[in-house]
């Protein structure tokens, strides 16, 4: 009987199996992290779990991974986890997501999740997760490990608004690190190293089971818990360190938003999102006016410094510049990396009606201020349903 599972669980006097019930997690990430995750999330009882990734498996994997096995090999890392996965626990409502989360989930379907739990293995997946949990008030916990080291954080931006971010404490070298992978124009090289974090199935476990607990006392059954946190574990030494992560005023992340994002909904017999940006001019017609940042950087010029104007340039402007690498650069008239790529992030209001009126527009979403109120729009909002269940 389903009462008999938990039997242990109901013993607990602060436990409390309805509301794990109650909670949808999202699991961003199906290697060694995301699989310990998922095991405990299913043990427990939570309610229902979705896991993204867009990686492979691979022979190595195995070593670290509990639901991974060698015929899983050259297949989706996240459907092989959840069909065993599946094994563990019939009351958990189990879902798949193949594919990069930034392509896959919308916001709104961000929104519908208790928390998201980024157990990915690069800076720039996690800034991206962050800047989707920020704009939906989503909780986030974000886990990392090496060799030794496991390192949990949450944010728990549901129910503390205001709390630090991820961003707020990374320090100047990520930023670097990330710089050293873009072009001066800003595109990605061509040329790049992976580097890749020795780990083991001992950090990935101890990070997995932290994380767990850490989640569930963000959402329902935790009240938001007790602010933005860091706690880093020497598995070897057997030590710990907790702490309480304050709110960086100059944070690239999350500096604009002075408050919760608001997002906009559709105007009823009108084009959206242009008719909501035309409403936005209505309600702000003082100057300066305001300024959309995107959730992605858009490529706005393309031209080569020996030919002028390229005729291919339609095929690059107005498009996201993450689709491409520096290879664009190379003119294919004078056989010379003379083309000049401009890539933005933020347009005055006016000017993005102009550019994008009647156009799909290449981004997740934006956010503005508008007398005071911070508003996010939501591009991808008329298919914000839930990816699985």
């Amino acid at each position: 009987m389903a009462s008999d599972r938990y039997l242990r669980h109901a013993q607990i006097d602060w436990f409390s199996q309805p509301q794990l019930r109650a909670s949808r997690v999202l699991v961003v990430g199906a290697g060694a992290i995301g699989n310990e995750v998922v095991k405990n999330l299913c043990l427990l009882g939570v309610g229902a779990v979705d896991v993204c990734d867009f990686d492979t498996v691979e022979l190595h994997n195995l070593t670290r991974s509990v639901f991974l096995r060698e015929s899983d090999i050259g297949g989706g890392k996240a459907p092989a986890l959840v069909a065993r996965a599946a094994d563990l626990n019939p009351d958990v409502a189990l879902g798949s997501i193949d594919g990069d989360f930034w392509e896959c989930v919308t916001l709104g379907q961000l929104a519908q999740y208790t928390c998201a739990i980024s157990a990915v293995d690069n800076f720039e997946a996690r800034l991206r997760l962050n800047q989707m949990c920020l704009a939906a008030g989503v909780d986030l916990v974000n886990v990392a490990i090496d060799s030794r080291y496991a390192v949990i954080e949450s944010f728990p931006f549901a129910a503390h608004w205001g709390c630090a971010c991820y961003e707020c404490h990374l320090p100047e070298s990520v930023y670097a690190r990330l710089a050293a992978r873009y072009s001066c124009g800003g595109l990605r090289r061509r040329a790049q190293s992976t580097r890749q974090v020795p780990t083991t199935a001992i950090t990935a476990s101890v990070a997995g089971a932290v994380a767990v607990s850490v989640a569930l006392r963000l959402g329902p059954a935790g009240q938001g818990g007790p602010g933005a946190r860091r706690v880093l574990l020497d598995t070897i030494a057997g030590t710990s360190t907790v702490t309480d992560l304050q709110r960086n005023a100059e944070c690239a992340g999350c500096e604009r938003l002075t408050q919760r994002p608001q997002r906009l909904e559709p105007v009823d017999g009108e084009s959206w999102p242009f008719a909501a940006l035309q409403a936005l001019l209505v309600q702000a017609p003082s100057q300066p006016p305001p300024v959309l940042q995107l959730s992605d950087a858009l490529i706005t010029e393309f031209e080569c410094a020996r030919c002028g104007p390229r005729p291919e340039a339609a095929d690059y402007l107005d498009r996201r510049a993450a689709a491409y690498d520096d290879s664009i650069t190379h003119c294919t008239s004078c056989a010379e990396p003379a083309i000049r790529v401009a890539v933005r992030q933020r347009f005055e209001l006016p000017e993005f009606i102009a550019r994008f009126h009647g156009k799909t527009v290449p981004a997740k979403f934006a956010l503005t201020v508008i007398d005071g109120r911070t508003v996010c729009l939501d591009f991808e909002q008329e298919s914000a349903t839930c990816p699985v269940n």
